[in-house]
């Protein structure tokens, strides 16, 4: 015991003397955090969240020009510039504005729209009643111009798709509205009285909408539940590149050579740098979550709810700190130079945090990808933190993921410990 506990000081009194070193550790993962989270809120935020430039060009003014005019001003999506044709501006103007960035997108409602569905309406009802009930509905001629959508160029195909949905429902509501005044007109002169149905209003079905969570509070999913623990994971398995960096210059400086010359083994050695550094990870997380608790509502974002399972939280950590050194560990037994740790080190962290979903969530990877991604430490990782951010699990539902963590930093610890023994035999 005396003397992993000597080892545990060694480690901690050379880590305390590189104080820049040590600040920078702490320093720039909550920068990262702040900074990203900032930059992803807009991403995390529900769609009635945004507001979407939109400039309407309602020459119709009619019941299809006022559907859209108030589909699009309730939906809560746009803040909307209306144009009509009493406006000087004109369509080509309105696209060179569109074009240029000022808006998002825009719709052109051609005049006579609205007496091109009424025309359509009333041909379909004329093509189904006998001649002698079909009281006379006049029927204009109208040019079949189209509804004209314009979009800015760095629009997303996804999102403009969406918008198409949206403005062919308003249609299929008119049309359907037309279609029932103009039944209802059928019925007036078959029966030779004023009936007065009246179109319902609302939907006869109506959606309740909610996240299933345990949890009573309802925690959203948002840009702070998602990125405190994603790049609490990150910067925790970062600090493998200090690890190795430490095993290689013990190796470079010869302190390893004396180390031998005393009745200590690699065990105790390299458990004595893991324990100093999973510290350092349990404090980079208590400070990153500190700061999606305390400072990140300061900047105007949501505050990180911790739910109330305090004990998977604490699990979770512990076992991703000890995964994340114990990666760093068999990095720096495996390497023989800072250039190799580094260079191997950065880059598959970096990888590793693509394949557990700390910068594209995992849903939206291909099959393929999920199947690969379920083999990533900071995927369990992630997956933890979610149980006890937002499911509100309990220990035992945290549990699986912590146990693969935990095979994970075993695993490491062996490779290192075997590759140094093998090492020194040879």
């Amino acid at each position: 015991m005396r003397k992993i506990v000597n080892t545990i000081h060694k480690e901690a009194v050379l880590l305390i003397r590189d104080k820049e070193g040590l600040a920078l550790m702490f320093l720039m993962p909550l920068i990262l955090v702040i900074v990203v989270t900032l930059l992803q809120h807009k991403i995390y935020q529900n769609v009635n969240e945004t507001h979407i430039q939109l400039v309407l060009i309602d020459y119709d003014q009619d019941s299809v020009g006022l559907a859209f005019r108030k589909g699009v001003q309730s939906s809560g999506i746009f803040e909307v510039t209306l144009i009509t044709r009493e406006d000087k501006i004109k369509l080509s103007d309105a696209k060179k504005l569109v074009a240029k960035g000022k808006y998002q997108m825009g719709i052109y409602i051609p005049e006579g729209t609205t007496q091109i569905i009424k025309n359509r309406v009333i041909s379909v009802v004329k093509s189904q009643l006998p001649l002698n009930v079909m009281p006379e509905i006049d029927i204009d001629n109208q040019n079949n111009e189209k509804v004209e959508l314009f979009f800015d160029p760095i629009t997303k195909a996804s999102f403009q798709n969406i918008v198409k949905g949206t403005l062919n429902e308003f249609i299929a509501k008119i049309e359907t509205r037309m279609v029932f005044i103009t039944y209802s007109k059928v019925i007036d002169a078959i029966t030779n009285q004023n009936t007065n149905i009246v179109y319902p209003a609302t939907s006869a079905i109506v959606f309740k909408e909610s996240y299933v969570s345990e949890y009573n509070r309802g925690i959203v999913p948002n840009a702070v539940q998602h990125n405190v623990p994603a790049w609490t994971l990150f910067a925790m398995f970062f600090i493998c590149m200090p690890v190795a960096g430490n095993i290689i210059r013990e190796r470079k400086e010869g302190l390893s050579a004396r180390i031998k010359t005393i009745p200590v083994s690699y065990f105790i050695i390299i458990m004595g740098k893991a324990f100093v550094f999973v510290m350092v990870c349990i404090l980079q997380a208590t400070m990153i979550i500190a700061v999606g608790k305390f400072l990140l509502p300061l900047f105007d974002m949501p505050e990180l709810i911790l739910g109330s399972n305090i004990s998977g939280l604490l699990l979770i950590v512990i076992s991703s700190a000890l995964a994340a050194t114990g990666y760093g560990a068999m990095i720096g037994t495996l390497s023989t130079s800072f250039i190799q740790a580094s260079s191997f080190g950065a880059v598959s962290v970096v990888i590793l945090a693509a394949l557990g979903g700390v910068w594209i969530p995992v849903y939206l990877m291909s099959q393929a990808m999920r199947n690969i991604s379920a083999f990533s430490p900071m995927s369990w990782g992630i997956k933890g933190f979610y149980e006890v951010f937002l499911r509100n699990s309990t220990l035992i539902d945290v549990l699986p993921h912590a146990v693969k963590l935990l095979a994970f930093f075993i695993i490491c610890i062996s490779i290192a410990i075997v590759y140094r023994k093998l090492k020194n035999t040879v």
